[in-house]
């Protein structure tokens, strides 16, 4: 009686009989201990490589790896970190996922198609707007200058001589009238964050009529804009004087980073192919190298940060090309979308209006005496520099060397600065702004969590697909650059692909000096 258990409960000393139903119940109880044991066990042999995998096993298996709650496989998983990785690799492998997949792509369940009720809400908007206030003329806008497969482009530059200053005038897409607050795109855009490039491709934050056309400042065609004029005092950097207007402009032209520097070259066939285009970048240069100056002088922290673009394509080919930092064009970029940025941050403190600043403060002990044209320097200062953080009032950015800044220039492919935008359009039409400070603190602090975490995406496949590159390369004499010191080595980066490793070497070698590795 004891062991039979199915028929008769113990109670105590004594034993009594089931009723007919009890019976049929624990039978079943038992036959579905049996069946999970069994399916627990199958799971575990195509976790660990065994067993093959039909359809519909697959399909439950995808769903798991993009981060949908299966407990069983949770189980059958164990507290392995790699398995996930293994198994998105054998379906690679099997045909299953396309050759370019990734193991963090998938668990991130980041997809290229947006909902296809954003995506008909988002052809559905006028290419043409009419906000009040808004003058009817058509301004000129000289150039954007972006990578050359850029498709989102945010911001235009032109400049003119002003007397003794430089008219700087940024004009800034104007998604904020084409994308409403709690409309179909505009909850996607709030969910993604951040258009997100990888080396696989890229996933855009809006659909492609607003993203990559109708919001887009696109060469030749009449676009709505938020246009920053900002006159720069040349011998100082210092902004004497802004003005904030919602224009309509036809861009002129598109250029890419190297026709950009190759028209700055003050020799060369670029330059003399296309003079009045090079006069005007130069002096955009001049206004750029004052205001890096002025920052500079104010304690900013200038250093070169080498960077990469990796590209795969659809075969899983991989190709890695080092972007220079000293580039002219980059910098000029840079620099007046820093000083747009100053100049919002400024104009909403005066005017009292909302927006969530960013802030850095100052590291807490000294830091070492670096090379700013040092590309190893930034390496020197890890651990060392606090993070920029959100704040409600306005605080200097000392990495900056501003008293205050904020983000607002790239609406396209960032939800923080659309949501700052609508609060700028709100005080330029004289109405209320649409956010409180504590709601657009909430919105945009979760956004900014997301935005890290597509960040992490980011850097996490641009390693691995470094790494597979310098997996397909020579092997020995690589130069890299040491960029930390650990307990068996070194962190090395190689300078073609700026993939990291580790490095075995018993001798005494500096942080971010240069070398060759095997």
């Amino acid at each position: 009686l004891h062991s039979e258990g199915l028929r008769f409960r113990r109670r105590g000393t004594a034993f009594s009989a089931r009723s007919p139903e009890e019976v049929q119940e624990v039978r079943q109880q038992r036959e579905a201990e049996a069946r999970v044991a069994g399916e627990l066990a199958l799971l575990k042999d195509v976790l660990a490589g065994k067993g093959s995998i039909d359809d519909e096993l697959a399909e439950r298996l995808l769903r798991w790896l993009r981060g949908g709650a299966d407990k069983l496989l949770e189980r059958a998983a164990g507290e392995s970190p790699d398995v996930k990785r293994q198994l998105c690799f054998r379906f690679v492998d099997e045909g299953r996922l396309p050759k370019t997949m990734d193991p963090e792509l998938l668990a991130a369940n980041l997809k290229a198609e947006l909902p296809e009720e954003a995506v008909e809400h988002a052809r559905a908007v006028a290419v043409t707007r009419a906000s009040e206030g808004e003058s009817a003329e058509i301004t000129r806008a000289a150039f954007a200058i972006d990578d050359p497969e850029t498709q989102e482009v945010d911001d235009a530059l032109s400049a003119q001589r002003d007397g003794e200053l430089i008219r700087v005038d940024v004009d800034i897409a104007d998604v904020a009238a084409l994308v409403a607050p709690g409309d179909p795109v505009d909850q996607e855009a709030r969910r993604r964050a951040t258009t997100v490039y990888l080396p696989t491709g890229i996933f855009y934050m809006l659909p492609d009529p607003i993203g990559c056309d109708q919001g887009s400042l696109l060469a030749e065609v009449p676009r709505g804009a938020l246009r920053t004029s900002l006159w720069i005092d040349p011998a100082s950097g210092a902004i004497a004087r802004r003005e904030v207007n919602r224009v309509s402009i036809r861009l002129e032209r598109r250029l890419d980073y190297d026709r950009a520097d190759a028209l700055l070259a003050t020799e060369g066939e670029a330059a003399a192919e296309a003079p009045e285009v090079a006069a005007e970048l130069q002096l955009l240069q001049e206004a750029a190298e004052a205001r890096r100056l002025h920052r500079k002088e104010r304690g900013a922290l200038m250093l070169q940060r080498p960077e990469w673009k990796i590209r795969v394509d659809s075969e899983g080919n991989v190709t890695a090309k080092p972007l220079g930092s000293a580039s002219p064009s980059r910098s000029i970029v840079a620099e007046m979308m820093i000083a747009t940025n100053e100049s919002m941050a400024s104009l909403a403190v005066e005017e009292g209006l909302p927006i969530i600043f960013r802030a850095q403060p100052a590291p807490v002990e000294a830091l070492p005496e670096i090379d700013p044209t040092d590309p190893g320097a930034l390496f020197k200062l890890r651990g060392l520099i606090k993070p920029a953080a959100l704040s409600l009032g306005a605080s200097p950015h000392w990495g900056l060397g501003l008293p205050a800044y904020t983000q607002i220039t790239s609406p396209l492919r960032r939800y923080g600065d659309l949501v700052q935008q609508r609060q700028l359009c709100a005080w330029l039409a004289g109405d209320k702004p649409p956010y409180e400070p504590k709601e657009l603190l909430e919105v945009l602090a979760t956004v900014e969590r997301t935005e890290q975490e597509n960040k992490r995406l980011e850097f996490a496949l641009t390693q691995r697909w470094a790494l597979e590159h310098a997996a397909a390369g020579e092997r020995k004499g690589r130069p890299a650059r040491l960029t930390a010191r650990v307990k068996t080595g070194y962190k090395a980066q190689l300078l073609d692909s700026g993939a990291e490793g580790l490095l075995q070497h018993r001798g005494a070698l500096t942080v971010g000096q240069e070398c060759k590795v095997d």
